[in-house]
């Protein structure tokens, strides 16, 4: 996905720009750097706004993708700009269990698990698409336990 757009205001050109970093990434506006700091520990997301003479532009990741809205409209998906909500309590706290769960119960691959199931819990949970997200990310999790007990089953007969 791009990453560095030029935008006309007034007649007058500006380049924004994201680059990631490894713990923080960085919008960089007219060649001025600024750190952004994610709202998750778990991935990149957030909802920058900038202020550019005298109209309001919003920088937004989640994960991988990061888009620019201008005038409302994502400048890379063509979409209509929706404000992210903040995660919520809850979906920290299933993506944390299903890790801990799958260190518990498979090891590195329960990890893994785990971890991708969280990325899908916070991804869902902070979606303006979803009304009430808590139940397909409840049904995500109880799907990586799941997996991570099968994993576990298929280990202890490997072992017999």
């Amino acid at each position: 996905m791009k990453k560095k757009w030029n935008v006309m205001i007034d007649g007058k050109e500006h380049e924004i720009a994201f680059k990631p970093g490894a713990f923080r990434g960085k919008k960089v506006v007219d060649g001025i750097s600024t750190p952004i700091k994610s709202t998750s520990l778990f991935i990149r997301v957030f909802d920058e706004p900038i202020e550019l003479e005298g109209k309001t532009l919003h920088l937004t990741a989640i994960g991988s993708k990061v888009d620019l809205a201008v005038d409302d409209i994502y400048l890379n998906s063509k979409k209509p700009y929706v404000p992210l909500n903040e995660i919520p309590r809850w979906a920290y706290g299933f993506t944390a269990a299903i890790i801990i769960i799958g260190w518990i119960l498979s090891g590195l691959f329960g990890i893994l698990v785990g971890t991708m199931g969280g990325v899908f819990v916070i991804k869902r949970s902070i979606s303006p698409k979803h009304k009430s997200p808590m139940p397909s990310c409840l049904g995500v999790s109880v799907l990586c336990v799941v997996i991570q007990f099968l994993f576990l089953f298929m280990r202890i007969a490997v072992e017999l």
